[in-house]
């Protein structure tokens, strides 16, 4: 039976938004900090639906390799929510609006768990600090 290689298991989403918005002449676009989010949030989104797939499919082999493709995986979303500066309060309501704050929470709280995990706590406090930011709207909301 060939070996699972963690490496090239998600080949399938190997064309970064980068080089989809670039192909389109819209790379300015990446710099807006609700495509940015958003590409995280699916992005999530989309990891969960491959375990699901995977699981199934390839069973213990994919198994065994899960935690390490869980942390590449989301390792990689990171550029995407690394680098944003300061969001405002608009673009707040804008990405809420768009993905959903239950979206957003769960995204931001799997990430973080993943991160703490193992040890990259500097990635949890970018992750945290969005995650306060989600969490402080929706009491101000209510």
């Amino acid at each position: 039976m060939k070996r699972l290689n963690s490496n090239s298991i998600f080949d399938i989403f190997s064309a970064t938004d980068k080089e989809v918005y670039k192909e389109h002449n819209v790379e300015d676009l990446l710099k807006d900090p609700v495509i940015r989010f958003g590409t995280m949030v699916t992005g999530v989104e989309n990891y969960y639906v491959m375990d699901l797939l995977y699981t199934k499919k390839l069973g213990e082999r994919y198994l065994s390799n899960k935690e390490n493709i869980k942390l590449r995986y989301f390792t990689d979303l990171m550029q995407y929510v690394g680098s944003i500066e300061d969001i405002q309060s608009d673009t707040l309501s804008i990405i809420e609006e768009e993905f959903g704050r239950e979206a957003i929470l769960y995204a931001l709280e799997e990430m973080i768990e993943t991160f703490i995990s193992v040890e990259h706590y500097e990635k949890c406090a970018i992750l945290q600090k969005y995650f306060d930011l989600f969490s402080l709207k929706k009491l101000e909301d209510c």
